[in-house]
């Protein structure tokens, strides 16, 4: 593995969601009918990893699916290089050598499974996965990641057998989406890839017309469509994703209100701050030390 990794986390990061089964609940699982078509041994959702990363010299035990939903990672499979962006999925099979980490300057968001069963080199095969192309396009970006947190969901209540049964077919679905998708060239409805476009970067500066360019469609046509699905303009939407993110750096981080402005993409801090407290009746510094749980 060609990737220094001596400063990567394997976990601990701000939001996160991880579950691990144990491995004798595994153990019988894979020797019981239906579970042992397909079982989720582990779980999680990564929001932001930024250091995030991962080497297996000698591959996992499992096949490893990992969903991209926001900003960009690496990955290498038997000893070739891959770069990984939003809307993207890496699966690297089992006992295949490799190793992934989040980008530097830009960190993913992943939402990720790792699974055994009999059913697994057949349905890896089906999504056009190989040692040479681990890396494969996500044409349902929201459907796939809300089947992984469903997933997580199932395995967050316990890990009895109607709850590895309900995240084996969360798991299953999730890779007959991309299977359907793997060899099609079309993308989401613009409804779809505009919402997806609007979160990617939240730092850096998107204009209605750019938005609407990227789908093909007319900025008055856009916003009519966004507002019937979402009951929000596009920018209004990003507005809510930049609160939304906001709100997570002030409640895990004790990072400035200044800093946090910056990072949801608001250069001046002032301007921020009276758009946090039009929305939440409460300044940034006032909602930290409001008592939450």
């Amino acid at each position: 593995m060609t990737e220094a990794l001596g400063a990567y986390k394997r976990e601990g990061f701000p939001g996160q969601k991880l579950r691990v089964v144990p491995r004798l609940i595994v153990r019988s699982a894979l020797s019981t009918p239906v579970t042992a078509h397909l079982i989720v041994t582990d779980c999680g959702y990564f929001p932001h990893a930024a250091a995030h990363g991962r080497v297996r010299p000698k591959g996992a035990a499992q096949t490893v699916v990992i969903i991209c939903s926001q900003g960009h990672g690496w990955a290498e499979v038997n000893g070739t290089r891959h770069l990984i962006g939003p809307r993207q999925a890496l699966i690297i099979p089992r006992r295949a050598p490799h190793a992934y980490g989040a980008a530097p300057g830009d960190p993913w968001t992943i939402w990720w499974l790792h699974l055994e069963g009999q059913l697994l080199p057949a349905l890896v095969d089906e999504c056009g996965v190989s040692l040479q192309r681990p890396v494969i396009p996500v044409h349902a970006l929201d459907r796939c990641t809300g089947l992984i947190g469903e997933t997580i969901d199932h395995l967050e209540r316990d890990e009895t057998r109607s709850s590895l049964v309900a995240a084996s077919g969360s798991a299953m679905h999730l890779l007959t989406v991309l299977a359907s998708g793997s060899g099609e060239t079309a993308v989401d409805d613009p409804v779809q890839v505009a919402k997806e476009l609007l979160g990617a970067d939240l730092r850096e500066p998107l204009t209605m017309e750019e938005l609407a360019g990227e789908v093909s469609l007319s900025a008055s046509h856009l916003t009519a469509m966004f507002k019937k699905s979402t009951g929000y303009a596009p920018m209004q939407y990003r507005t809510l994703l930049r609160m939304q993110r906001a709100r997570v750096l002030l409640d895990t981080t004790d990072r400035p209100v200044a800093a946090i402005a910056s990072e949801v993409g608001y250069d001046d801090a002032a301007y921020f701050s009276r758009r946090f407290s039009e929305l939440h009746d409460a300044s940034p510094r006032a909602y930290r030390k409001i008592s939450k749980g």
